[in-house]
């Protein structure tokens, strides 16, 4: 079949691209296989004209496949293969189609086709040729979704091996620089920009001087605010113009849309909700061309209509400046959505939609300063996103973890490493990271990979509808405020549940995806509910979870977490939980349902232990024999420790905390002291002492005394100091005492103890010494090969401190006889000699000193 060229000149009228076009057709004509970057505002119309040129230009070249353009949302995909087909002149289904998840419009004559960019991810991944594609334009790269950038670096592998084979992206920000250069052939790739925007957009300020932010998203304050000014300013434009003019709200989520509809229709005012919870038809109602003469609506939606997508009849855009962002928490096994303060590029990207069609303004509801404040860009949700459907990604691909592939910015290590282990508990990739069978079996299924694991073996269990209804549910975003799924997969069942026809949808798609997997034995019969419960467990065993207070739950990762307030689920032992999320400093459950721990234990066995542990108490070792289910403790029993158990809890505790494990030892410290001085004064052969490095080095002379703890000794009693001895180099084993002296003696006679500094510290030797035992001694010593001196605190005959030197002699000759005028009152039975260095040193009275 030939191709009848599009009418570039009838697709282009009005936009804002045009200028470029004649430079990209001239481009992709010449040489097919070198990629491209185009750079064009907002609002510039690069979604529409791009696809039609290029697949003119390869027409040109003489190749006839299909041109692929990647969007990030459905509802961008869907309505971009709408407005092109429109200005072609043609049906959707065409020319121009489109594919979805759950919906595909296209045919045999289909030259430009718009997906997702998750749907051209799976479709990669099963057809790496790309066979009857002759280019992909990948658009909106900008907004950094894991799918986009895994997408990015594979599909531009694929340019790499085919001559025939055309690579554009798009974006509407700063980032050509960074993509040209990732994009290398013999040159970095060629970067054509669209510099102007068409229309002007005004930009103006309606702030907010309350709190904005709370911890479950925005304010209702805030969001009776955005109504307000949504309201006041469409009634002020459509004064002003002569025709309807319609405006597009921006809030972040579901909840800020509804709450700020109500608000809105409590108005007077037609108001629409628009994000991905609404049906297909519902969308295309809104996105479509309202009805002649009809009164101007105020539109507010998520983020699904920031890119991509033209509304009709908006001039007017309200931007309440926040975005969802995922965030991972490591801490606690889980990533959820946070709502922060869009980026900048996305506030133009808003500001974009109203100045598609003609002049438009944005009012925003961020003070100035917030607003300058904004991060550049958002951030790449490879950051901080869950990473387990990327890792299996990656794995079919077979780069396992990124490793060999050139990405925009790799996955960060720790969690590729952390999500890799949960790929491997679903036996979805070997020890290697290489892809297993049933891995290969569960990317046939569009579904995290823990639902398609679930769907997969749930199938087998409970039968493949029940598998597939249960999935359907949990691949949802359907929530209920009880956190309770029985009661939503109820409610969801219903007809007249606005969520029904998808949820069937895709429980349906689903069936005959595992249907065609393998059959389906259906061995345990029961109910939906039950089935929907083995399923959540198979897909999120450590999300299993005991009750442990009047709404806490502590899950089998080991995170404590809590059910909304009044959830009938309060009274069930165990839950399957689905979804977890961060509200504040809390983990709350948001999506569960009952189970009994007989069901749980027989659906995953390999998360139910009988294990023997020890653990130091009060310095001695005790232990248990506990059966637990993951990190839950179900019953524990006291048992006598074996050696080994000892040895394991005596280690653990001494990584843990380190030599503070074994308590004061005075006798210890003081030479760990002298050691240390010996270390930092003379270096080696002398060992570090620090508590690290006595820690590392516990095989060379610490085992001999943890296994007497291990045996039962009390961890304050044990002979740490000989221990320690043992570490003295051999050459100096015999001449330490003298070389760090534990003493020194004084001209009383006296041995007196020197403290030296802590380890870790510098400073002198001190010796704390009535100042009658130092008459006489003209020299100050100094130790350790002569490398430290000592400082003398001088104590009165009653031990107060009378002065602090080092030099005795200066000491003596100068500030001495002020002490004397003072002290000889006070202490008249002790000598004060006008001439110390004359008196002999003694630490008797005057009368005890005259009897000898």
């Amino acid at each position: 079949m030939s191709f009848a060229p599009f009418d570039l000149n009838r697709i282009s009228s009005g936009l804002a691209f045009g200028p470029s076009r004649e430079e990209l057709f001239a481009s992709v004509a010449a040489n097919p296989a070198q990629p491209l970057v185009i750079q064009a505002p907002p609002g510039s119309g690069k979604t529409t004209i791009v696809p039609p040129t290029v697949a003119n230009a390869l027409h040109q070249a003489g190749l006839g496949g299909k041109v692929i353009v990647t969007q990030p949302r459905r509802v961008a995909a869907r309505a971009a293969a709408r407005r092109l087909a429109q200005l072609d002149g043609s049906a959707v289904g065409q020319r121009v189609g489109f594919a979805v998840r759950g919906e595909r419009k296209a045919s045999a004559q289909t030259r430009v086709e718009f997906v997702t960019a998750g749907l051209m991810l799976r479709r990669l991944l099963a057809d790496p040729d790309l066979d009857g594609v002759s280019a992909v334009i990948i658009d909106e790269v900008h907004e950094r979704s894991i799918d986009t950038d895994l997408l990015l670096a594979m599909v531009n592998q694929v340019s790499e091996l085919r001559d025939d084979f055309s690579l554009i992206v798009m974006s509407a920000t700063l980032h050509a620089s960074e993509l040209s250069e990732l994009m290398v052939r013999d040159t970095a790739a060629p970067v054509l920009s669209a510099q102007t925007a068409q229309f002007e957009v005004e930009e103006a300020f309606d702030s907010f001087a309350g709190i904005r932010n709370a911890e479950r998203g925005l304010n209702d304050d805030y969001l009776r605010h955005v109504a307000s000014v949504a309201v006041r300013h469409a009634a002020e434009a459509n004064a002003a113009s002569g025709t309807p003019v319609d405006t597009l709200v921006f809030v972040p989520g579901v909840r800020e849309v509804e709450r700020v509809c109500s608000q809105i229709a409590a108005a007077g005012v037609p108001v629409f909700a628009l994000h991905s919870q609404i049906s297909s038809k519902e969308q295309d109602r809104i996105l479509g061309e309202p009805e002649p003469g009809s009164d101007p609506r105020i539109i507010v939606s998520t983020s699904i209509a920031e890119s991509s997508v033209t509304v009709p009849r908006v001039h007017l855009v309200i931007d309440a400046g926040y975005a969802r962002e995922p965030r991972r928490d490591s801490s606690r096994g889980f990533s959820g959505l946070m709502t922060v303060v869009a980026s900048r590029s996305a506030a133009t990207q808003r500001a974009g939609r109203a100045g598609r069609l003609g002049p438009g303004k944005v009012v925003r509801t961020l003070d100035p300063k917030s607003f300058a404040a904004a991060p550049a860009h958002s951030t790449p949700e490879i950051r901080t996103g869950d990473l387990v459907a990327a890792g299996l990604s990656l794995a079919a691909w077979g780069t396992p973890r990124g490793e060999g592939l050139a990405m925009w910015e790799a996955p960060p290590t720790g969690a590729m490493a952390s999500d890799e282990q949960v790929l491997r508990s679903l036996d979805a990739v070997d020890e290697a990271g290489q892809i297993t069978s049933l891995g290969e079996q569960m990317m046939k299924i569009p579904a995290d990979p823990r639902a398609s694991r679930a769907l997969l073996e749930g199938s087998r269990i409970f039968g493949a509808r029940a598998a597939a209804d249960a999935v359907a549910l949990l691949a949802s975003s359907e929530r209920i405020a009880s956190a309770d799924l029985n009661e939503l997969l109820v409610a969801v069942a219903r007809n007249s549940h606005p969520a029904h026809r998808a949820w069937k949808h895709e429980a349906q798609r689903l069936e005959k995806l595992v249907g065609a997997a393998g059959p389906s034995t259906g061995r345990q019969a029961g109910s939906a509910a039950t089935a929907l419960a083995g399923v959540c467990a198979l897909a999120y065993p450590q999300w299993i979870a005991r009750k442990t207070g009047p709404d806490e739950y502590l899950l089998a990762s080991g995170t404590r977490a809590t059910l909304p307030r009044g959830s009938a689920l309060m009274h069930e032992e165990f839950l399957a939980v689905a979804e977890v999320s961060r509200t504040g400093s809390k983990a709350m459950i948001r999506r569960a349902i009952g189970i009994d721990l007989e069901t749980a234990i027989d659906l995953l066995p390999q998360m139910h232990q009988m294990r023997e542990v020890a653990e130091m108490s009060d310095g001695r070792i005790t232990a248990r024999r506990i059966e637990s289910f993951g990190e839950i403790e179900l019953v524990a029993h006291p048992i006598k420790a074996t050696e080994e158990l000892g040895m394991q809890a005596v280690a653990s505790a001494l990584a843990t905390q380190g030599m503070r494990f074994f308590g004061t030892h005075e006798k210890f410290d003081a030479l760990r002291r002298r050691m240390a001085v010996a270390r930092r004064l003379l270096g080696e052969p002398f060992v570090r002492v620090d508590d690290q490095s006595l820690v590392d080095a516990a095989d060379h002379w610490l085992q001999p005394v943890l296994r007497k703890i291990a045996s039962g000794t009390n961890a304050a009693k044990v002979d740490l100091y000989s221990a320690l001895r043992t570490l003295l180099p051999w050459e100096h084993a015999h001449d330490f005492d003298s070389l760090v002296p534990e003493r020194l003696q004084v001209p009383s006679g006296s041995r007196i103890s020197v403290a030296y500094p802590e380890v870790g510290e510098s400073g002198p030797a001190v010796v704390a010494v009535k100042l009658q035992e130092c008459f006489g001694l003209e020299d100050s010593p100094r130790l350790v090969n002569g490398k430290m001196p000592v400082q003398f605190h001088l104590l009165s005959p009653g031990g107060r401190p009378l002065a602090v030197t080092d030099d005795l002699v200066s000491f003596f000759n100068g500030p001495y006889a002020q002490v004397r005028a003072e002290m000889r009152g006070r202490y008249p039975k002790h000598p004060w000699p006008e001439n110390p260095w004359d008196h002999v040193a003694t630490a008797k009275t005057k009368k005890r000193l005259g009897e000898q």
